[in-house]
């Protein structure tokens, strides 16, 4: 299994601990399936017993990582799929459920789908179990309904839930004896913000014998044979609403596997059109692994993300190898983070705790502004009462905390607390949280005026979507790249799964406007952390750079860089300087 199937499976395992209410147990298996993933080469470290060199992996973790590795399964995770159900995650990634509510949804009402779930939403029975109200029914009932739209609309998935349903499905096949290698593929492997299908490659002797592997999953509800290419590839439907299709090829030809069942489609056709020149053909190449296939077409490896099938070939035949695009190990700093102060889950503390842990150097506190009072914004008064408790918390970590706001961007674009207040800060977040629905005009004037705004600014989820429920606001946005070639502010690309906003396209147009980057977790717990991931994932299709990315640099240079005002002092609560 390649390292993103282990760190698939190792989150599984997570997820069902969650259910379980075990946070500890939890908590360690995501820092290990965090630190799978951000490993060079597992499957060296695995070969040579060096897997507790990684961070937070210790004994009996790396026992069930080379079990994992050697047989694509484990006794642990074999126990957990037994003693729950299919739904259960599927259940817990809805909005507003997460894992307790999925367990406490489970043990009252034990529904053996979403469809039976929604059934006893319309009957009132969600709201009799302890912790729901009408509110509740109301909400999880519409989620249920988005999800199914989705479906009967040829299937969406957002990109986390389909990245974890590939893994679950990946670590399940990878089971069979007959599966040499495994791997995790299709739109999820590409970072695509939303997948209307899955796939997965195996190198097999025996492809019958893999197909009937996947068949056997809960939540595959048919296999059959591709109508493109029934020799080597099956379709399964799933009960997510999606298909997975099941790429197979002997050793060998491994490497196509992948490439195809990857994608895009533009970018296989510009690999065979390549191929062809050179009187060959893609599928006669031998090549074990995706380098090799790429370095047989005379091309650098071309990284799954940027695979879009526009200039992407003729940009690797031009020299560039895509080396210095952004990684996760890259960001140095966790921005736009929320506490208990406004809607987030945990305090300050916490959240240091939380972002030392996952080995940060720096972490912004940005809770919402006095206009958001529908998620507790602060006042003045409030603000300042953090900062006592930001400088309080800075003595109890080695991470640099960095005090600012998420400041709603208002109707006439003015920013929602006076300048000088935000300049007594150390990173002011500009967003737009109302008014979404103004005309392109209104729309693009009021972004205007907040980007030359004299104080420095990150530009927050800039175009405001919800991926599957809210389009981007209009504005015309090479009107307000121009704006930003001359004022103080940087771009976000946010990580939560909801919005992977900015999007990789206008992304792009930023960058090549000049624009700079900061990568945000947009995170409102400890765990949301981990959303620098998803926000690198995004970057990494725009084609960012390390050196674009401003929370790359160290905790003083990005304090430096993002300074609201020019000449502002770094203050208590800031260390360094």
């Amino acid at each position: 299994m390649d390292a993103a199937a282990i760190a698939g499976a190792l989150r599984e395992i997570a997820s069902y601990f969650d259910v379980e209410g075990d946070r500890f147990r939890a908590r360690a298996y995501e820092r290990a399936a965090r630190a799978i993933a951000l490993a060079p080469d597992v499957d060296g470290l695995v070969r040579e017993g060096r897997l507790r060199e990684l961070p937070g992996i210790g004994p009996s973790l790396a026992r069930v990582i080379e079990e994992i590795s050697r047989t694509g399964s484990v006794g642990l995770l074999t126990r957990l799929r037994a003693r729950w159900p299919g739904i259960i995650v599927p259940l817990s990634q809805l909005p507003h459920v997460g894992p307790e509510k999925a367990r406490r949804i489970h043990e009252a009402l034990a529904p053996a789908s979403l469809e039976a779930l929604a059934a006893m939403c319309e009957e009132g029975r969600l709201r009799r179990v302890r912790g729901f109200g009408k509110l509740s029914e109301v909400r999880l009932l519409e989620a249920i309904r988005r999800r199914k739209a989705s479906a009967d609309d040829g299937g969406l998935l957002l990109h986390h839930v389909a990245r974890d349903v590939t893994a679950m499905l990946v670590a399940h096949v990878a089971g069979a004896r007959e599966a040499m290698r495994v791997a995790a593929c299709g739109p999820p492997r590409r970072w695509m913000e939303v997948a209307d299908r899955l796939a997965i490659a195996v190198a097999t002797h025996d492809p019958d014998a893999v197909r009937a592997r996947l068949r056997s999953h809960p939540l595959v509800l048919s296999l059959a044979p591709s109508e493109r290419d029934p020799a080597r590839i099956a379709i399964a439907a799933l009960a997510t609403g999606v298909p997975c299709e099941l790429h197979t090829a002997p050793a060998d030809r491994f490497g196509q596997a992948v490439v195809r069942a990857t994608g895009s489609a533009a970018h296989v056709a510009a690999l065979a059109e390549r191929a062809r020149a050179s009187a060959g053909d893609l599928d006669a190449i031998a090549a074990a692994d995706e380098p090799a296939l790429y370095a047989a077409l005379g091309l650098p490896f071309v990284p799954p993300e940027v695979r879009d099938g526009s200039d992407e070939i003729a940009a690797a035949e031009g020299g560039d190898d895509y080396r210095d695009l952004v990684t996760v190990a890259d960001v140095r700093g966790a921005v736009h983070c929320h506490t208990t102060y406004s809607d987030g889950k945990h305090t300050v503390a916490d959240m240091a705790r939380a972002a030392e842990e996952r080995g940060f150097e720096f972490l912004t506190i940005t809770d919402h502004s006095q206009s958001a009072s529908y998620a507790g914004g602060l006042t003045i008064e409030r603000l300042e009462e953090q900062a006592r408790e930001i400088a309080e918390a800075q003595r109890g970590t080695s991470v640099r905390l960095l005090r600012g706001t998420e400041s709603d961007i208002l109707a006439d674009g003015a920013l929602d607390y006076p300048d000088p207040v935000l300049e007594q800060l150390d990173v002011v977040i500009a967003s737009i949280h109302q008014r979404h629905r103004l005309d392109e005009d209104g729309m693009t004037r009021r972004l205007v005026a907040a980007i030359r705004k004299p104080v420095f600014k990150i530009w927050g989820h800039p175009l405001g979507r919800l991926l599957l429920h809210r389009e981007p606001i209009a504005c015309r946005f090479d009107e307000v790249l121009e704006a930003i070639r001359e004022s103080p502010v940087a771009v976000e690309v946010n990580g939560d799964p909801h919005r992977l906003d900015l999007d990789p396209q206008r992304a792009r147009r930023a960058r090549a406007a000049g624009a700079r980057f900061v990568l945000s977790t947009d995170a409102h717990s400890m765990r949301q952390l981990d959303h620098v991931e998803a926000a690198v994932g995004i970057a990494r299709r725009a084609r960012i750079r390390k050196h674009e990315v401003l929370n790359a640099a160290t905790a003083e240079e990005f304090a430096r860089s993002i300074a609201p005002h020019p000449h502002t002092r770094l203050r208590s609560g800031s260390r360094g300087g």
